[in-house]
């Protein structure tokens, strides 16, 4: 059913690797700063420590900055990122570089504004910028771009949501249930994000039953937390994500015949079996 392209494994390694070698840049700063501490130097602690702070700055900023592209080349649709972080980060790294050089060692000021520099191209060659334009493809006629990727977006922070309710319920019936309507849910997102054309069918799915699914597991769980829960509620609880789970097979199988006649009269079925059964 899928067909989108994702970061595998190795690719996120590659970049966990790259984030780390801005960790591991300012070592031998650490390592002096060290040294100072064992002979007193007060100016020499207080000027390693702050090249070690701007230096960390930098690799928090990128790290941020990495985040943020992988998950722009791994969405199908998206915005181009609001906050550059990687820039910033290569402009931190400049400050950095240039503080470290003239400031804790004898360089002078002309060749700490060619290490600076040296930096801000390194950064730039190795790592690159932050994305800058939006990803929205050749959408269909009739497919805004904006609503698109706010209704993809807020799905999959639901999915995320329901991960984590998850993992607070005790029963493992529940668990199950809930599991299999997350993994199946996120294929249909992914059916939506690989044909645009899609999310008119699965608008009302998304904007209903899914987030009366994660309203009614969050109620759940936070009256587990308080033990009000009983068998008998969990039974009630267990029957509709049951019906939830059944609902969604139905969703897919008409999302693949392109078949969608009936699909509001079961969403709003089920939005009424869920008021009704509700916890």
């Amino acid at each position: 059913m899928s067909k989108a392209k994702r970061y595998t494994e190795n690719k996120k390694s590659a970049l966990s690797l790259k984030g780390l070698l801005l960790y591991i840049l300012p070592a031998p700063i650490m390592i002096t700063a060290i040294f100072a501490f064992l002979r007193g130097d007060v100016s020499a602690i207080l000027n390693n420590s702050l090249a070690l702070v701007l230096f960390l700055i930098t690799a928090t900023l990128a790290k941020r900055g990495f985040r943020q592209e992988r998950h722009y080349h791994d969405s199908t649709l998206v915005k181009a990122p609001s906050l550059p972080y990687k820039f910033t980060a290569s402009l931190a790294l400049t400050i950095a570089t240039f503080y470290t050089s003239y400031a804790c060692t004898d360089n002078t000021l002309f060749l700490s504004i060619l290490l600076s520099m040296a930096s801000f191209i390194g950064f730039y060659l190795y790592y690159g910028f932050d994305p800058r334009e939006d990803k929205i493809g050749d959408l269909p006629m009739g497919v805004n771009a904006d609503d698109f990727i706010e209704i993809t977006h807020d799905a999959r922070s639901k999915i995320h949501n329901l991960s984590r309710l998850k993992k607070e319920l005790k029963s493992f019936e529940s668990k199950e249930y809930l599991q299999s309507i997350i993994m199946e849910t996120e294929e249909i997102i992914t059916s939506v994000e690989e044909n645009p054309e899609d999310l008119s069918k699965s608008r009302k799915f998304f904007k209903i039953y899914l987030s009366r699914t994660e309203d009614i597991t969050q109620e759940f769980v936070e009256n587990l937390h308080k033990k009000n829960i009983d068998d008998t509620m969990t039974d009630n609880y267990n029957r509709l994500l049951k019906s939830v789970q059944e609902t969604i097979k139905a969703q897919k199988a008409k999302l693949d015949d392109d078949d969608i006649l009936n699909l509001d009269v079961q969403i709003e079925a089920l939005t009424k079996q869920i008021n009704h059964e509700g916890v």
